[in-house]
């Protein structure tokens, strides 16, 4: 296991989602920049539909990555164990909305919110009913690092872990902070055979072996 103090500096900035409005801004063009309420709006007229693959980011539309099958063996294994541990207590979502800000609707792997699946019938839950959310990266390792790393910290999400399937490791991240450089001032590294404690809301619920939801090493998508 390897644990450093803080993140890297370049994992905790938004600069690759602004280079491309940077770019139009300085051709005179001012992108126009979407809120939560006017994206859900968008929705609700069914001018985005199941088929539209996206996620609001900054107030900007982000296409989401086609997933592969050892992303979706370690996504979905690692639901059904936060969902035997801690259902009773806590909702377990996967790939649904969180809100985390006024402009920015990220649709993570997995993330557990405080109450039961009623409690969002109305409205997706925001970023303070939110403990932990997840991202299983086989191809994304640099956008949930970068972007959705920064993002979530300075939501002031709890805790935020990225699987990282093409490398067998688990990267966990803990207390977040906010302003200019948001991030997350504790982050460990974890191998296949480490154990990751899962901690809601001050609730311990024991540890998980990072192994048990990682693909299989003989799988022909996961790195030896």
């Amino acid at each position: 296991m390897t644990s450093v103090a803080e993140a890297p500096p370049e994992t905790a900035t938004v600069a690759a989602c602004e280079t491309d409005v940077a770019t139009l801004v300085e051709g005179g063009l001012v992108p126009y920049r979407l809120t939560v309420a006017k994206y859900e709006e968008i929705a609700r007229l069914g001018v985005l539909g199941p088929g539209d693959k996206v996620e609001l980011l900054h107030g900007m539309l982000a296409s989401k990555m086609t997933t592969h099958t050892p992303h979706t063996f370690a996504t979905t294994t690692l639901l059904f164990m936060l969902y035997d541990r801690c259902r009773a207590s806590w909702c377990i979502r996967c790939q649904q909305p969180i809100i985390a800000s006024d402009d920015s609707m990220p649709e993570p792997d997995i993330s557990v919110a405080r109450g039961s699946l009623s409690d969002y019938l109305v409205r997706q839950p925001t970023a303070a009913q939110t403990a932990l959310v997840v991202e299983v990266s086989d191809s994304t390792l640099r956008l949930d690092l970068g972007v959705k790393l920064a993002l979530y910290a300075a939501a002031l999400i709890p805790e935020y872990w990225v699987a990282d399937v093409a490398n067998d490791k688990l990267h966990v991240h803990t207390l977040p902070r906010g302003g200019r450089r948001p991030g997350y001032d504790s982050v460990s590294i974890l191998g296949r055979g480490d154990e990751v404690s899962l901690t809601l809301g001050g609730e311990a619920f024991g540890a998980i072996r990072v192994g048990d939801f990682l693909p299989p090493l003989n799988n022909p998508g996961v790195s030896s």
